[in-house]
């Protein structure tokens, strides 16, 4: 398999002042916005958001070099700070609707609904460098947090339900009611978690498939390859097929991909010159791929989904 690229940077490692220039001008970006906010005046506020706009150019412009010469481990864990950040933000806003109940569970439903609708328009998208190295644990983390966005969800139809000016005579039904979506709640969750071992399982089984047809068009015969390929391509097109689904949602508009449709195109094309080409290097770079992608998918396994 060949590394990804990490480092462009030959020679000496871009100065440190870079990082500390780059966490000044977002910090100033920061004091402006909390300035802005408390201010009444709309002349201040453009003139602020013009000067953060210009800041966080400025910031990402000199940080970048400093970013780009980093290690690998360091661009994974830069590289999913927004994500982190996601989540974080998501359970303050959990936090401070739990804050006002129960005294205001109108301003606590719509808070809670507005975290699963963000999550529905794609919320925070995940990183796409380091693919395979990541799929462990997307296909772990989306579903938590699809469930997490669908708990809230509920629950906040629950409190703005319950809120209803409805007469007392309708109290059973709207009891009854809430407890049907908590019930499809716990229905779709765990439809979420069958799907994500079900996705593994075939992952695993049409990837090991895949090997196994390279590997013996590799060792096999001459006189036999035209039958070897066409097993090959039949076995490619069922794994190509799995990865393009979503992890948690069987709606292609809205989820989180298996792998980036960049580095399927790349093990589409590694596969197709392994194909083509028994035995050159892209069939020892094609089977080394699709064994991480079995690797990140073991755990996950479960042939009775």
């Amino acid at each position: 398999m060949i590394p990804e690229p990490v480092s462009p940077w030959v020679g000496a490692r871009p100065a440190r002042w870079r990082l500390w220039g780059g966490a000044a001008g977002i910090g100033a970006v920061v004091v402006l916005t909390v300035v802005a906010l408390g201010s009444a005046s709309p002349t201040l506020f453009r003139c602020s958001a013009v000067l953060s706009a210009l800041l966080l150019l400025g910031s990402y412009w000199v940080v970048k070099p400093w970013f780009v010469a980093r290690s690998e481990t360091w661009h994974r864990v830069i590289t999913f700070v927004p994500m982190t950040g996601y989540v974080a933000t998501l359970g303050l806003v959990v936090v401070a609707a739990a804050s006002f109940l129960p005294d205001q569970p109108v301003v606590a439903g719509l808070a809670l609904v507005m975290i699963w609708c963000f999550h529905v328009g794609g919320g925070v998208r995940e990183p796409t460098s380091f693919a395979y190295e990541r799929l462990r644990g997307r296909l772990t983390w989306t579903a938590a947090l699809q469930v997490a966005a669908m708990c809230c969800g509920t629950v906040g139809v629950v409190c703005l339900i319950r809120d209803l000016p409805v007469p007392g005579r309708y109290a059973p039904a709207v009891f009854a009611t809430c407890l049907s979506v908590v019930v499809g709640l716990v229905v779709a969750s765990s439809k979420v978690f069958a799907r994500v071992r079900k996705l593994a399982t075939e992952l695993d089984d049409r990837a090991q498939r895949m090997e196994r047809c390279l590997d013996r068009l590799s060792r096999g015969a001459v006189a036999d390859r035209c039958q070897l390929r066409d097993t090959a391509e039949d076995a490619w097109d069922a794994l190509n097929r799995t990865l393009r689904n979503k992890v948690e949602t069987g709606f292609h508009q809205y989820g989180t991909f298996v792998i980036p449709s960049e580095t399927r195109k790349a093990l589409e094309a590694l596969v197709t010159e392994a194909i083509t080409n028994p035995g050159a290097p892209s069939c020892r770079d094609a089977i080394a791929q699709l064994t991480m992608l079995r690797t990140a998918c073991r755990a996950k396994i479960d042939t009775l989904a």
